[in-house]
């Protein structure tokens, strides 16, 4: 047993934010499944979306936050996001993030979808490894702050309803408890659950699956983002071309060369993602074609090699000339919109559990989430749960017995998650019915039962990611049947009037 103020579970922008704020009031312990740096932060290429430009206001920022959350916004946690945006910049280039300047000292801000105004903070098409490289870096330099690598975590600790912290598996240690006064939750997203997704391979829902065994309330999670714009190319995973491109100038077209998206939004290319994702995709079925294309051959070539190196070197190394070439494109799975409800503190519904970032369901993104809201999120809310864990108590030792999920053999995890990604990449994707909504529900309990009824094996990290992604993955559907509108990132097509 190893006991600490706060514990952290998690190491994207979320836990280390947290992480880094909490230190300045108590021992912070961070466990990590994986590396300090895999996280969904890494690959975020986009930026961070804060007013901080003379012809900008929190005011717009927060309009253009509730447009794109098609009604379902919590209005007091949409203002609380923007209005501490500008000082969540501040606090990253105090740490050293180094964010694209005009001339010496201004910030060079850009536009991606569902914005009205130029307020996208980057670092060039790679703002997400910058960020973590900076935050990263000052947690690593900090004495009192101890973080355990490939340190997959259990279950929860619990005393009489509340949390008192976490029991993991260390490499080479294994099995250790956690003791804390507080636990952050800060697991990131659930892009594993379908075939086709920007996530890393560490995003299996397992924070989800963590508060749900200990009964905190969840919520939204039908509200799945895709993409608009990933890589078309069937021998290479998804590979995500930033928003911004589109912001920049970049046009969509169908194979016959034509602007397609005059036919579904005035805004063009810069509507919010659930709109140009959905119009991509019905594209897609209505012309019977693999892809669309995403053209950039108008634009400055000079410009966009500045602007999106990292797009331009990986696109020319499958020999695609973005300057001369269309890039094929498809949405993907990107940004789970629902997860664990916390308030405006972090504070999830059970007492000494905490919770920020993509695990959580603030209420900031409603049915979708604005354009690069996300790192902006996880800071803003990671810092007010950082002031929060001060008032909470010293954890009792003594610990409820839990019933932790077993260990199956790899072979059998394999074909359980292969199927469950085809079967929800298939049904529950951007367009939706309910008999195929039902069908999935009925194979996940099937899943669930073999999971069960399989030999137990010794533990393997890939088994019971297996079990936390079915577990959320009957979240997902079942929220997506109870929801009898469309609205957002859930569509429907049997609830379409004739």
């Amino acid at each position: 047993m190893e006991r600490c103020d706060y514990l952290v579970i998690g190491s994207g922008l979320a836990g280390l934010t947290f992480a880094l704020k909490a230190a300045e009031h108590g021992s912070v312990t961070v466990l990590t499944k994986s590396e300090i740096t895999e996280s969904n932060t890494n690959w975020a290429q986009g930026g961070i979306a804060a007013a901080v430009g003379e012809s900008d206001s929190w005011e717009l920022h927060e309009e253009d936050t509730l447009i794109a959350g098609a009604g379902l916004c919590d209005p007091c946690a949409v203002r609380f996001l923007v209005q501490q945006a500008p000082e969540a910049i501040e606090w990253l280039q105090q740490l050293g993030a180094r964010f694209d300047l005009l001339g010496s000292n201004e910030l060079d801000l850009g536009r991606e979808g569902g914005h009205s105004r130029h307020r996208i903070v980057h670092h060039a098409d790679k703002t997400g490894w910058e960020v973590e490289r900076a935050v990263s870096e000052a947690v690593r330099g900090h004495k009192g702050i101890r973080v355990y690598e490939n340190c997959f975590v259990t279950h929860l600790l619990m005393n009489q309803g509340r949390c008192v912290g976490a029991g993991a598996l260390l490499d080479e240690i294994g099995q250790r408890d956690f003791l804390a006064r507080a636990t952050l939750l800060a697991t990131g997203g659930c892009g594993k659950l379908y075939s086709n997704t920007t996530n890393p391979r560490v995003a299996t829902g397992d924070g989800i699956a963590l508060a749900h065994s200990v009964g905190a309330e969840i919520r939204n999670m039908e509200f799945m983002q895709f993409h608009p714009t990933t890589l078309y190319h069937p021998q290479l995973s998804s590979f995500l071309i930033t928003e911004a491109v589109r912001g920049a100038g970049g046009t969509l077209r169908d194979h016959t060369g034509r602007r397609f998206m005059y036919d579904y939004d005035s805004r063009l290319e810069l509507a919010p993602r659930d709109v140009v994702a959905r119009a991509i995709e019905n594209q897609i079925q209505k012309l019977d074609t693999w892809c669309v294309y995403l053209d950039m051959t108008h634009l400055d070539v000079r410009e966009i090699q500045k602007e999106f190196p990292t797009i331009w070197t990986k696109l020319r190394e499958i020999g695609i000339e973005i300057e001369k070439t269309w890039i094929p494109i498809t949405p993907a799975q990107h940004y789970s919109c629902g997860g664990v409800v916390t308030d405006l503190s972090g504070r999830t519904t059970l007492p000494g559990l905490f919770a920020s970032g993509e695990v959580t369901c603030t209420g900031v993104h409603g049915a979708n989430r604005l354009a690069s809201n996300s790192l902006l999120e996880a800071m803003v809310f990671s810092t007010s749960a950082a002031d929060a864990v001060r008032d909470e108590p010293e954890p009792a030792v003594e610990r409820d017995s839990i019933a932790l999920p077993k260990s199956i053999s790899e072979s059998e995890s394999v074909r359980i998650r292969h199927a469950l990604q085809r079967a929800m990449s298939h049904h529950v994707g951007i367009f939706r019915r309910t008999a195929g909504l039902e069908e999935v529900l009925e194979k996940i309990r099937g899943w669930h039962e073999d999971y069960e009824k399989a030999p137990p094996a010794s533990f393997s990290s890939y088994s019971r990611e297996c079990f936390n992604l079915l577990v959320t993955a009957q979240l997902v559907v079942s929220g997506a049947l109870a929801r009898k509108e469309n609205v957002g990132l859930h569509y429907n097509a049997d609830l379409v009037q004739p």
